[in-house]
Protein backbone atom coordinates (compact mmCIF):
# COMPACT_ATOMS: atom_id res chain seq x y z
CA UNK A 1 0.00 0.00 0.00
CA UNK A 2 3.20 2.57 0.55
CA UNK A 3 3.89 2.33 -3.21
CA UNK A 4 -0.02 3.23 -3.89
CA UNK A 5 -0.10 6.02 -1.61
CA UNK A 6 2.74 7.03 -3.17
CA UNK A 7 1.78 7.69 -6.66
CA UNK A 8 -2.28 8.39 -5.90
CA UNK A 9 0.01 11.58 -3.91
CA UNK A 10 1.94 12.40 -6.86
CA UNK A 11 -1.17 12.38 -8.73
CA UNK A 12 -2.98 14.45 -6.50
CA UNK A 13 0.25 17.26 -6.60
CA UNK A 14 0.46 17.26 -10.38
CA UNK A 15 -3.39 18.10 -10.49
CA UNK A 16 -3.57 20.64 -7.78
CA UNK A 17 -0.59 22.42 -9.99
CA UNK A 18 -2.73 22.59 -13.03
CA UNK A 19 -5.19 23.92 -11.25
CA UNK A 20 -3.35 26.40 -9.88
CA UNK A 21 -2.06 27.04 -13.26
CA UNK A 22 -5.76 27.77 -14.13
CA UNK A 23 -6.80 29.94 -11.87
CA UNK A 24 -3.79 31.99 -12.04
CA UNK A 25 -4.49 32.12 -15.65
CA UNK A 26 -7.64 33.53 -15.27
CA UNK A 27 -6.62 36.49 -12.69
CA UNK A 28 -7.21 39.90 -14.21
CA UNK A 29 -3.76 41.48 -15.41
CA UNK A 30 -2.28 44.98 -14.10
CA UNK A 31 -4.49 47.56 -15.80
CA UNK A 32 -3.06 47.93 -19.46
CA UNK A 33 -2.55 51.24 -21.10
CA UNK A 34 -5.58 52.42 -22.51
CA UNK A 35 -3.83 52.31 -26.05
CA UNK A 36 -3.77 48.79 -26.17
CA UNK A 37 -5.47 47.68 -29.17
CA UNK A 38 -8.19 44.82 -28.90
CA UNK A 39 -6.40 42.93 -30.99
CA UNK A 40 -3.29 42.76 -28.79
CA UNK A 41 -4.98 41.42 -25.57
CA UNK A 42 -6.61 38.71 -27.82
CA UNK A 43 -3.53 37.92 -28.57
CA UNK A 44 -2.12 37.12 -25.49
CA UNK A 45 -5.53 35.86 -24.18
CA UNK A 46 -4.86 33.55 -26.58
CA UNK A 47 -1.47 32.49 -26.03
CA UNK A 48 -2.06 31.92 -22.38
CA UNK A 49 -5.23 29.24 -23.31
CA UNK A 50 -3.09 27.69 -25.95
CA UNK A 51 -0.42 27.18 -22.91
CA UNK A 52 -2.50 26.03 -20.79
CA UNK A 53 -3.79 23.75 -23.54
CA UNK A 54 -0.76 22.10 -23.63
CA UNK A 55 -0.13 21.75 -19.76
CA UNK A 56 -3.85 19.87 -19.68
CA UNK A 57 -2.56 17.59 -22.39
CA UNK A 58 0.67 16.81 -21.24
CA UNK A 59 -1.22 16.12 -17.56
CA UNK A 60 -3.57 13.87 -18.97
CA UNK A 61 -0.62 11.68 -19.92
CA UNK A 62 1.45 11.68 -16.92
CA UNK A 63 -1.41 10.65 -15.40
CA UNK A 64 -2.50 7.77 -17.67
CA UNK A 65 1.10 6.72 -17.36
CA UNK A 66 0.32 6.58 -12.99
CA UNK A 67 -2.97 5.27 -14.02
CA UNK A 68 -1.37 1.97 -15.32
CA UNK A 69 1.07 1.55 -12.67
CA UNK A 70 -1.64 1.50 -10.13
CA UNK A 71 -3.15 -0.64 -12.22
CA UNK A 72 -0.30 -3.18 -12.39
CA UNK A 73 0.23 -2.87 -8.32
CA UNK A 74 -3.49 -3.68 -8.07
CA UNK A 75 -3.10 -6.80 -9.89
CA UNK A 76 -5.26 -5.51 -12.86
CA UNK A 77 -3.72 -5.66 -17.00
CA UNK A 78 -5.28 -2.51 -18.70
CA UNK A 79 -5.19 -4.07 -21.86
CA UNK A 80 -8.13 -6.13 -20.62
CA UNK A 81 -10.23 -4.02 -20.49
CA UNK A 82 -10.99 -3.74 -23.96
CA UNK A 83 -14.54 -2.38 -25.86
CA UNK A 84 -16.07 -3.83 -29.02
CA UNK A 85 -16.15 -0.92 -30.99
CA UNK A 86 -17.69 -2.36 -34.76
CA UNK A 87 -16.10 -0.39 -37.47
CA UNK A 88 -19.06 -1.07 -39.65
CA UNK A 89 -19.38 1.37 -42.85
CA UNK A 90 -16.93 4.15 -41.12
CA UNK A 91 -13.78 5.39 -43.37
CA UNK A 92 -10.54 3.66 -43.04
CA UNK A 93 -7.48 5.51 -43.63
CA UNK A 94 -3.83 3.64 -44.10
CA UNK A 95 -3.68 0.17 -44.33
CA UNK A 96 -7.39 -1.81 -44.60
CA UNK A 97 -5.56 -5.11 -43.32
CA UNK A 98 -3.15 -3.33 -40.71
CA UNK A 99 -3.27 -5.11 -37.36
CA UNK A 100 -4.31 -2.16 -34.98
CA UNK A 101 -7.32 0.05 -35.36
CA UNK A 102 -7.28 3.70 -33.73
CA UNK A 103 -10.97 4.84 -33.84
CA UNK A 104 -11.82 8.35 -33.19
CA UNK A 105 -15.14 9.90 -32.43
CA UNK A 106 -14.92 13.86 -32.92
CA UNK A 107 -16.64 16.75 -33.46
CA UNK A 108 -16.15 18.88 -36.88
CA UNK A 109 -16.26 22.18 -34.96
CA UNK A 110 -13.91 20.74 -32.19
CA UNK A 111 -10.54 22.54 -31.88
CA UNK A 112 -9.01 19.06 -29.88
CA UNK A 113 -10.89 17.20 -32.37
CA UNK A 114 -8.90 19.18 -35.10
CA UNK A 115 -6.28 18.98 -33.38
CA UNK A 116 -6.04 15.74 -32.94
CA UNK A 117 -5.93 15.21 -36.73
CA UNK A 118 -2.43 16.14 -36.71
CA UNK A 119 -1.31 13.76 -34.06
CA UNK A 120 -3.21 11.02 -36.74
CA UNK A 121 -1.26 11.62 -39.43
CA UNK A 122 1.84 11.35 -36.94
CA UNK A 123 0.80 7.85 -35.99
CA UNK A 124 0.22 7.20 -39.93
CA UNK A 125 3.28 7.66 -41.22
CA UNK A 126 5.07 6.21 -38.37
CA UNK A 127 3.24 2.74 -38.39
CA UNK A 128 2.05 2.92 -42.07
CA UNK A 129 2.00 -1.11 -42.55
CA UNK A 130 0.52 -1.36 -38.15
CA UNK A 131 -1.73 0.72 -37.67
CA UNK A 132 -5.73 2.27 -39.90
CA UNK A 133 -7.48 5.03 -38.51
CA UNK A 134 -11.30 4.91 -38.13
CA UNK A 135 -13.41 8.24 -37.87
CA UNK A 136 -17.13 8.24 -35.96
CA UNK A 137 -19.32 11.28 -35.76
CA UNK A 138 -20.35 12.59 -32.03
CA UNK A 139 -21.25 16.36 -32.94
CA UNK A 140 -21.93 18.05 -29.85
CA UNK A 141 -24.80 20.53 -31.22
CA UNK A 142 -25.59 22.29 -27.80
CA UNK A 143 -22.08 23.83 -28.14
CA UNK A 144 -21.02 23.51 -31.69
CA UNK A 145 -24.40 24.50 -34.12
CA UNK A 146 -22.63 23.39 -37.11
CA UNK A 147 -21.08 20.40 -36.26
CA UNK A 148 -24.01 18.07 -37.42
CA UNK A 149 -24.53 19.81 -40.57
CA UNK A 150 -20.92 19.22 -41.00
CA UNK A 151 -20.97 15.29 -39.79
CA UNK A 152 -23.84 15.08 -42.58
CA UNK A 153 -21.80 16.74 -45.63
CA UNK A 154 -19.00 14.30 -44.64
CA UNK A 155 -21.10 11.39 -44.86
CA UNK A 156 -22.11 12.94 -48.51
CA UNK A 157 -19.20 13.31 -49.27
CA UNK A 158 -18.47 9.87 -48.66
CA UNK A 159 -21.31 8.83 -50.57
CA UNK A 160 -18.95 10.45 -53.58
CA UNK A 161 -15.75 8.72 -52.74
CA UNK A 162 -14.32 12.10 -51.08
CA UNK A 163 -14.91 11.59 -47.26
CA UNK A 164 -11.27 12.35 -46.54
CA UNK A 165 -10.16 15.14 -48.65
CA UNK A 166 -13.26 16.91 -47.19
CA UNK A 167 -12.84 15.94 -43.95
CA UNK A 168 -9.50 17.34 -43.87
CA UNK A 169 -11.10 21.06 -45.42
CA UNK A 170 -13.81 20.43 -42.37
CA UNK A 171 -10.89 20.16 -39.72
CA UNK A 172 -8.87 23.21 -41.18
CA UNK A 173 -12.00 25.43 -41.45
CA UNK A 174 -13.48 24.35 -37.77
CA UNK A 175 -13.46 27.56 -36.88
CA UNK A 176 -15.91 29.41 -39.80
CA UNK A 177 -18.00 26.43 -41.05
CA UNK A 178 -21.35 27.93 -42.16
CA UNK A 179 -23.83 27.25 -44.54
CA UNK A 180 -21.99 28.55 -47.52
CA UNK A 181 -18.79 27.47 -46.41
CA UNK A 182 -20.09 23.79 -47.02
CA UNK A 183 -20.84 24.26 -50.33
CA UNK A 184 -17.59 26.12 -51.13
CA UNK A 185 -15.52 23.26 -49.64
CA UNK A 186 -17.45 20.66 -51.22
CA UNK A 187 -17.14 22.28 -54.87
CA UNK A 188 -12.96 22.50 -54.26
CA UNK A 189 -12.75 19.10 -53.34
CA UNK A 190 -13.92 18.23 -56.47
CA UNK A 191 -17.65 16.78 -55.12
CA UNK A 192 -21.44 17.12 -57.42
CA UNK A 193 -23.31 19.86 -55.40
CA UNK A 194 -26.77 18.49 -56.65
CA UNK A 195 -25.65 15.38 -55.73
CA UNK A 196 -24.03 16.19 -52.29
CA UNK A 197 -26.99 18.83 -51.22
CA UNK A 198 -29.61 15.60 -51.81
CA UNK A 199 -27.95 13.14 -50.00
CA UNK A 200 -26.74 15.19 -46.80
CA UNK A 201 -30.58 15.02 -46.43
CA UNK A 202 -31.24 11.20 -47.23
CA UNK A 203 -32.02 8.75 -44.72
CA UNK A 204 -29.62 6.82 -45.64
CA UNK A 205 -26.89 9.42 -44.39
CA UNK A 206 -28.97 10.45 -41.14
CA UNK A 207 -29.08 6.67 -40.16
CA UNK A 208 -25.42 6.45 -40.85
CA UNK A 209 -24.92 9.72 -38.36
CA UNK A 210 -27.62 8.11 -36.09
CA UNK A 211 -25.76 4.94 -36.13
CA UNK A 212 -22.31 6.32 -34.66
CA UNK A 213 -24.16 8.63 -32.25
CA UNK A 214 -26.05 5.79 -30.83
CA UNK A 215 -22.41 3.63 -30.65
CA UNK A 216 -20.53 6.43 -28.42
CA UNK A 217 -23.26 6.84 -26.18
CA UNK A 218 -23.57 3.07 -25.63
CA UNK A 219 -19.69 3.18 -24.78
CA UNK A 220 -20.04 6.35 -22.99
CA UNK A 221 -18.24 9.05 -24.78
CA UNK A 222 -18.39 12.32 -23.48
CA UNK A 223 -15.10 14.89 -24.23
CA UNK A 224 -13.96 14.78 -27.44
CA UNK A 225 -11.79 13.77 -29.25
CA UNK A 226 -12.24 10.08 -27.82
CA UNK A 227 -10.27 7.25 -28.87
CA UNK A 228 -9.70 3.75 -28.44
CA UNK A 229 -6.83 1.89 -29.82
CA UNK A 230 -7.77 -1.68 -30.57
CA UNK A 231 -11.19 -1.10 -28.60
CA UNK A 232 -9.22 0.24 -25.28
CA UNK A 233 -10.21 3.51 -24.69
CA UNK A 234 -7.24 5.84 -24.38
CA UNK A 235 -6.85 8.71 -21.42
CA UNK A 236 -5.21 11.22 -23.54
CA UNK A 237 -4.35 11.68 -27.33
CA UNK A 238 -0.89 12.69 -27.31
CA UNK A 239 1.42 11.58 -29.96
CA UNK A 240 4.02 9.55 -27.48
CA UNK A 241 1.47 8.00 -25.23
CA UNK A 242 -0.36 6.79 -28.20
CA UNK A 243 3.20 5.87 -29.52
CA UNK A 244 3.82 3.97 -26.48
CA UNK A 245 0.84 1.93 -26.12
CA UNK A 246 0.76 0.70 -30.14
CA UNK A 247 4.63 -0.37 -29.76
CA UNK A 248 3.56 -2.10 -26.32
CA UNK A 249 3.66 -5.99 -26.94
CA UNK A 250 0.53 -7.37 -27.71
CA UNK A 251 -0.51 -10.66 -25.74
Amino acid sequence: MGQFTTNAIVMGRRIRTIVLLALWLCLPSAPLVHAQSAADKGSKVSDKLAKLESKVVLLESEVALLRERLDALLGADPRLRAYDVPIGDSPIRGDPAAPITLVMFGDYQSDYSARAQHVVKRLLETYPQRLRFVYKHYPLTQIHPMANEAALASLAAERQGLFWEFHDQLFLNSRRLDDTLLLVLAEQVGLDLTLFNEKRRSLAVLERLALDEKLATFLGVTGLPTLFLNGRLMPTWRFDYLQSQIDKPRK
